[in-house]
């Protein structure tokens, strides 16, 4: 995770403005303001947006990793740890619902996207389904995948955006949206 130096107060001031559908659009002015600072004293701590973006991803991955990695200890053969796994990342979508609609691709990129052309997620994110993929391969309950940091960033993307999109626009409720996505989304990855 990057270092970063942005205020609680204008972290959380970013995660409002995102989830009511307001920061693609916000100056570092508008943040400054949703903070309660003036926008003199943003920039007089460095408080960029690519700061403010970093510091965001920081939050995500502690808030996922505190979720994963009790999972990712349990007992149980791979695939019933990376069901629950990914039952989880179903859950911290549906956390996240108005903040990542609330954002804009440019954002949403610089949060889960690795740098550079057919870019991967970031490992942040997917490294304990890489971690549960390699070990289904060596207990036999997943199949073996040539690389597991792809197939990764594929279960990651299937499931949260699949999951979104079943209960924004679908009105899913989460339980049948977890559900489904989970059996589909598990069923292509047995030994």
């Amino acid at each position: 995770m990057a270092d970063t130096l942005v205020s609680h107060a204008v972290l959380s001031a970013a995660r409002r403005l995102a989830e009511r559908g307001e920061l693609a659009g916000a100056s570092m002015a508008d943040i400054a303001t949703e903070a309660g600072i003036t926008r003199v004293t943003l920039y007089r701590r460095g408080e960029t947006r690519a700061a403010i973006v970093a510091a965001l991803r920081d939050e995500l991955v502690r808030e996922e990793r505190e979720l994963l990695l009790p999972i990712l200890a349990s007992e149980g053969d791979a695939r019933i740890r990376l069901t629950r796994a990914l039952e989880a990342v179903c859950a911290i979508t549906d956390a996240r619902a108005d903040l990542l609609a609330g954002m804009d691709d440019a954002a949403l990129n610089a949060i889960y996207h690795d740098d550079g052309a057919e870019s991967l997620t970031r490992s942040e994110f997917v490294a304990p389904l890489v971690r549960l993929l390699r070990d289904g391969a060596l207990d036999g309950s997943l199949r073996t995948f040539a690389d597991p940091a792809e197939a990764a960033t594929v279960l990651y993307t299937q499931v949260t955006y699949t999951y979104l999109h079943l209960v924004r626009e679908h009105r899913w409720s989460a339980e049948r949206a977890t559900a489904a996505v989970i059996d589909l989304t598990t069923g292509g990855l047995r030994a």
